[in-house]
């Protein structure tokens, strides 16, 4: 009898008792924006069987395809998560609940304006082995190019500037951006400059930044504004003998540069814009001349 007291008191002693309440889970690493607290699982508790994660995932995000090994029901506390299932779209908003059974190719995303906060329970628990993620396609996203005209000539460049726009963007091996072009006369730019530059003259050419978006805004990665004065253009091409195209092409190219955080303060700065500019028109351009001969000599 007390041998048989012993043992169990032995064998009580070499088990853990479990942690019933789970108030803090464990964040998961993802460089993605979206954030991971997983309560219950093979990375927390060690449970096989289950596993209990709670989600944010922000506006814009999305996974790649997956067909996973495990059952996974899902509850939305706040905005809504976009399920592609077997190709269907469904949508699990506020307080709703989906089922992704396991066998099925699904992907995940966020398509609403707000963050989705949203509870993830899946039989058996979550390995990565288990989700078999598809690789992602490295097909480069479209640029979008937009030109607002406010000048009686824009109509004629419309087509040319979007094209050469396009051209810029690849050579600068850039892609999923947006780039905004506005071909206006010198009365527009003037007031332009003025406002924002407090130059009370017309010029050449305008650019104005976008900025840094919030990491996982939807929508392709805005670069900004480029203003463009036809008027300025042609009395340049007249007094420097070349065409009106190629003086637009050269006004673009430099906005859109400009945009990009290229600058021409600074001599070595001003090689840089240079030899770019160069690059995207086949021949000096408006950084190269101004700077010529010097800046010429210092770059060979």
């Amino acid at each position: 009898m007390a041998a048989r007291r012993a043992r169990r008191a032995r064998e009580s002693r070499g088990r853990r008792r479990p942690n019933v309440k789970l108030r803090k889970g464990k964040i998961i690493p993802r460089d993605d924006g979206k954030r991971i607290e997983e309560f219950v699982g093979a990375a927390t508790t060690g449970t096989e069987s289950m596993s209990v994660a709670r989600m944010l995932a922000p506006p814009g995000w999305s996974e790649p395809a997956q067909t996973p090994e495990f059952d996974e029901v899902l509850i939305v506390l706040k905005g809504e998560l976009t399920l592609v299932v077997d190709g269907r779209r469904q949508v699990v908003g506020e307080g709703e609940l989906g089922l992704v059974p396991k066998g099925h190719r699904v992907v995940y995303r966020n398509d609403g304006q707000g963050a989705c906060d949203y509870y993830s329970f899946c039989a058996p628990a979550f390995r990565v082995e288990l989700a078999h993620l598809e690789e992602e396609s490295e097909e480069p996203e479209d640029n979008r190019v937009t030109v607002q005209l406010a000048h009686p000539q824009g109509k004629r460049f419309s087509k040319q500037v979007t094209e050469l726009a396009e051209t810029f963007l690849q050579k600068l091996e850039l892609s999923g951006c947006e780039l905004s072009i506005s071909l206006v006369g010198d009365h527009a730019i003037r007031r332009l400059n003025r406002t924002w530059r407090k130059k009370d003259k017309a010029t050449d050419v305008l650019s104005f930044p976008a900025g840094d978006a919030p990491k996982g805004t939807p929508g392709p990665r805005q670069l900004g504004d480029v203003v463009i004065s036809l008027d300025t253009a042609k009395r340049q091409a007249k007094e420097y003998e070349r065409t009106l195209e190629s003086e637009v092409a050269r006004y673009l190219a430099h906005g859109l540069l400009h945009l990009l955080g290229y600058d021409h303060e600074r001599p070595r700065d001003a090689q840089k814009m240079a030899r770019t500019e160069e690059r995207l028109l086949g021949e000096s351009g408006m950084v190269g001349d101004a700077v010529a001969p010097r800046a010429r000599k210092l770059m060979t």
